[in-house]
């Protein structure tokens, strides 16, 4: 059955708003008022996503952000922090706040709205960014209606844009645990990652599985790919051999741009990750249980300073 695409793209935003409405924790919430409070006006919306959403808890770990803003330029400490937050996106952030004597920890990635919304389209080459939104999210800030309807835009263009980049590369009845395990699996391996991709994908699915089936078929409808309903809730996509090779190919490029944006970020973040050292500091008391006082050079040298830590925290035992 052949629908209009556009009561299908409603049907997912619909969908989407109700997830990102959903309450947060009370941590997330003051995290995000801190980071907002830090950042200025220039802050459009505040995106928590990660294993802290998915888990409901945040005991020992690291709260996940995505900041959205009006101005790279005016978000950053400087212009030079600004360029390279647009040149490649985003900017990684690590800023601890103290409620009560207890520590919240956010890591956070700050990106231009405009931005945000130009890589979760079907053209952009990329993948990390709208296979990570095609995952669960919620605003723990928003400024206001217009923007709460740019992020409900943005984040359901992200499962669309998966959707439509994924089902081509079958030829037989899919599932949608097939589907979505599969389409993370790639995405996985178009980046620089260090789990297994397979069971990750997987894993993903298995952590929403309801909502994940909920959003299959209106995302592939609203992309314009109108699959074959089969036995047991499987779809047969409809994909033309010509289309399928082409879908090859460009997963092919996909794997190259991803890797070398990867490694990019990686480089740049090695200058530009502001608050890396405490980050280091915390992942390293955290694993090994050794903590050590962070001097003020350390923060203003962080690759020396990151450095000097390690081979301080292997002298005490901390690594072997």
């Amino acid at each position: 059955m052949i629908t209009d695409s556009r009561d299908d793209r409603e049907v997912v935003q619909h969908l989407i708003a109700g997830e990102l409405s959903q309450p947060v924790l009370e941590e997330a919430q003051l995290a995000a008022q801190d980071i907002v409070f830090g950042h200025g006006k220039t802050v459009a919306a505040v995106l928590f996503y990660g294993s802290c959403l998915q888990q409901q808890s945040v005991e020992d770990k690291v709260l996940d952000f995505y900041v959205l803003v009006d101005s790279c330029a005016e978000a950053n400490s400087s212009k030079w922090m600004g360029f390279w937050n647009e040149a490649i996106p985003p900017n990684v952030f690590y800023r601890e706040l103290e409620v009560s004597g207890t520590t919240i920890r956010s890591k956070y990635a700050i990106m231009s709205v405009a931005s945000f919304e130009e890589v979760m389209r079907p053209d952009h080459l990329n993948s990390s960014f709208w296979a990570r939104f095609a995952q669960p999210c919620a605003l723990a800030y928003c400024r206001d209606d217009e923007t709460t309807k740019r992020v409900i835009g943005a984040v359901s263009q992200a499962i669309i844009t998966f959707a439509r980049a994924v089902m081509p590369t079958f030829t037989m009845h899919v599932t949608s645990e097939r589907m979505w395990s599969r389409g993370f699996e790639m995405t996985y391996n178009a980046e620089l990652r260090a789990e297994d991709a397979k069971s990750r994908g997987r894993q993903i699915y298995q952590q929403s599985p309801k909502r994940y089936d909920a959003l299959m078929l209106p995302a592939l409808m609203a992309a314009g790919m109108n699959p074959i309903p089969g036995d047991s809730g499987r779809l047969m996509p409809i994909s033309s051999p010509s289309r399928r090779r082409a879908s090859k190919f460009v997963w092919w490029l996909r794997r190259v741009n991803g890797k070398t944006l990867s490694l990019l970020r990686l480089v740049k973040g090695a200058f530009t990750f502001t608050g890396a050292i405490d980050y280091l500091a915390w992942k390293i008391s955290r694993h090994s249980g050794v903590t050590m006082e962070i001097k003020d050079w350390q923060r203003r040298h962080p690759l020396i300073g990151g450095l000097s830590l390690f081979l301080k925290t292997r002298v005490k035992g901390g690594f072997r």
